[in-house]
């Protein structure tokens, strides 16, 4: 008699994990196959075969995202026993267990042929894909669960797609995309005075999204690989600030105003750290440890790229660490951008700084003061920019930033023209000192010759 039940198979606590089906065929024949559904390892009960009745949730892990995993367990396993009963003659093997599971998460037309419509519409696709993104059941190309800023941003390209359709009278399907509706995309944007990257921010979500669906077997529209389909950028003044205006932030006394002295405490931390904030925000004692040569260190692993990376603790930081016993204060990233602007006013630094937009198609500049533009990400490329003008290696830099190449990261850091200039006159050829030791050389060799 063939049987299957849900499983895990990791005893390690806390940690997000796959569910499993145990099937079973006559004695002696079992065999796994992945659900796709993820679970964290303490909140599994193994004898009821789901999420634990009794179960303190965390953000890790919510209580909504446990009523979805046992609603969604129990719509397989009644897909799975359909499917069975359709063909009983035939045993189960891994391989049909592992059709029967895609087709559930993947449903389609059981017609074929070119053009032919999914029962699961584009709309209904992208709802799909939000929705796993943010109950974990889709992760990144990190294999991670997506973070917090990056749902939102996918949740609020479904209110401007939804209002897109509404405007063109249209319910667009998959083998809707082309290039004219690129342009009628675009031109919709840009006639809302959308910035170039936000505009480029929404084609590149929504290229990323048909893909998956073609991926996934629900189309087989390519024209989003077309050249002409491209994602818009526009330069954007990323600033960075000098270890002078750092300082400047962390000498001002606060202590009268608790959202400003946590905000620019945590602000700093990654100054210090160079590190996203997702990472730098929620260091505890649990992420510092002592080296053997006495030497504290922060050992964390990213959440967007799940890189572990060992950051050095300097004196300014473990002020701070200190300050907090170790366990730095609650933040939300919205709060601390609105909070860090005004306590960068108050350091005075309102440096001007020209700015780059487009209104209605048309490239204008306009004058900030550089405190309205410092936000928490100025923290992670503060930090890394700082350490290279510092004349720590690159290659060192990147192993705390997580960066794997050289060229990504010199994107990355902020260095003008003037302090390139600077860097260069330090080196022998540019003061002379280079060529004046290659003549002391020839005439040394020319010497020895003659004797």
């Amino acid at each position: 008699m063939a049987t299957f039940c849900y499983r895990i198979r990791s005893t390690q606590k806390n940690k997000l994990v796959k569910v499993q089906i145990l099937f079973t065929v006559g004695r002696g024949n079992q065999f796994y196959v992945d659900s796709q559904y993820l679970v964290l390892t303490d909140a599994w009960d193994s004898k009821r075969q789901s999420v634990k009745s009794r179960y303190a949730f965390t953000d890790d892990f919510t209580e909504q995202q446990g009523r979805e995993l046992v609603k969604n367990l129990s719509e397989l396993r009644s897909f799975i026993l359909g499917e069975m009963a359709k063909d009983p003659e035939h045993a189960m093997t891994k391989t049909r267990l592992e059709k029967i599971v895609y087709s559930f998460h993947h449903p389609r037309s059981t017609s074929g042929g070119r053009g032919i419509r999914s029962r699961e519409s584009l709309t209904d696709y992208i709802a799909r894909y939000t929705r796993e993104m943010e109950d974990g059941t889709r992760l990144n190309i990190h294999k991670l669960r997506y973070g917090a800023s990056t749902i939102k941003n996918y949740k609020g390209f479904i209110i401007q797609f939804d209002e897109f359709c509404k405007a063109k009278r249209k319910r667009f399907d998959f083998g809707d995309i082309d290039l004219k509706f690129y342009d009628d995309f675009v031109a919709w944007f840009s006639a809302k005075d959308y910035s170039i990257n936000t505009i480029g921010r929404h084609v590149k979500e929504l290229k990323i999204i048909i893909r998956a669906a073609r991926e996934e077997g629900l189309h087989d529209n390519g024209m989003i690989e077309s050249r002409k389909f491209r994602v818009l950028t526009a330069d954007v003044e990323n600033i960075y600030l000098t270890e002078s205006e750092i300082r400047a932030i962390a000498d001002l006394d606060l202590s009268d105003d608790r959202h400003k002295d946590v905000a620019r405490d945590v602000f700093l931390v990654g100054c210090y750290t160079a590190q996203r904030f997702s990472d730098y925000s929620t260091i505890n004692e649990g992420n510092i440890r002592t080296l053997e040569s006495g030497q504290r260190v922060i050992d964390l692993k990213q959440q967007k790229t799940g890189n572990h990376v060992v950051i050095p603790i300097r004196p300014e930081l473990q002020a701070i660490l200190d300050k907090y016993e170790n366990r730095l204060p609650k933040s939300y990233e919205q709060k601390v951008n609105k909070f860090i602007k005004e306590v960068a006013r108050e350091a005075g630094i309102t440096e001007k700084i020209e700015v780059s937009y487009v209104e209605k198609g048309e490239k204008k500049t306009h004058l900030v003061e550089k405190c309205d533009l410092v936000k928490t990400h100025t923290a992670r490329r503060s930090g890394a920019t700082n350490m290279y003008l510092a004349g720590i290696p690159t290659i060192a830099i990147m192993k705390i930033t997580g960066h794997k190449t050289e060229k990504e990261f010199m994107k990355y850091i902020k260095i003008t023209e003037e302090q390139t200039a600077m860097e260069l006159m330090n080196h022998p050829y540019f003061s002379g000192r280079c060529v004046y030791a290659a003549r002391i050389s020839v005439q040394m060799d020319a010497f020895a010759n003659n004797l």
